[in-house]
């Protein structure tokens, strides 16, 4: 009995447009939040803020370290700084 393997399992489906579902919706989310701070912000300080958030959110959806999403990236830091590095074999 012959089954079909799929290829590529590791490749994310393509959903919207060239975008995958995650990408989007980093994207949608930092264009929403700069839609908001659009009309509570005067100009210099939408300005101000829509640099930072918009480079966050390009960054979420497109740069990869070491083949890794950056987001996956940003969790193995915070794990690496939040927990001992110092291990001791212990005979159980």
């Amino acid at each position: 009995m012959q089954f079909n393997i799929p290829q590529f399992i590791e490749v994310e489906d393509k959903i919207i447009g060239p975008l995958t579902l995650k990408q989007f919706l980093f994207l949608a989310a930092g264009g929403a939040i700069l839609f908001i701070a659009w009309f509570f912000l005067k100009l210099w300080a939408f300005l101000v803020l829509a640099i930072p958030i918009g480079l966050i959110a390009v960054v979420l959806a497109f740069y990869r370290v070491n083949g890794r999403p950056f987001i996956a990236f940003i969790g193995s830091l915070i794990g690496y700084l939040t927990k001992p590095r110092l291990y001791i074999w212990r005979k159980k």
